[in-house]
């Protein structure tokens, strides 16, 4: 692969994955779950705000209301690597 059509793959990878990406929810026991948002667009406060409206949402579709026990962020580097947000959450019932 030449140098020129290198940088426009790169280029169009960054462009196709810019709207947001999300690992989806995984279990980590009965009630504790995690996942991982990243955006090319959007910077690390974004993404952060991204993962926790899915992670909310999830929660209200089991009827409870989400808490998040643990979160870690990376701020990425420009075009190459998005930055990422990874939250474990709970899923409380109503009391």
């Amino acid at each position: 692969m030449n140098t020129r059509s290198g940088a426009a793959l790169l280029m169009a990878t960054a462009l196709l994955g810019g709207c947001g990406t999300s690992s989806g929810v995984t279990r980590l026991d009965e009630n504790t779950y995690m996942l991982t948002a990243s955006s090319v667009w959007q910077g690390n406060d974004g993404v952060a705000i991204k993962g926790l409206q899915q992670a909310d949402g999830y929660c209200r579709n089991l009827g409870g209301r989400m808490r998040v026990v643990g979160s870690e962020r990376s701020e990425g580097l420009p075009v190459v690597l998005p930055p990422k947000a990874l939250l474990t959450f709970r899923c409380d019932k109503p009391a």
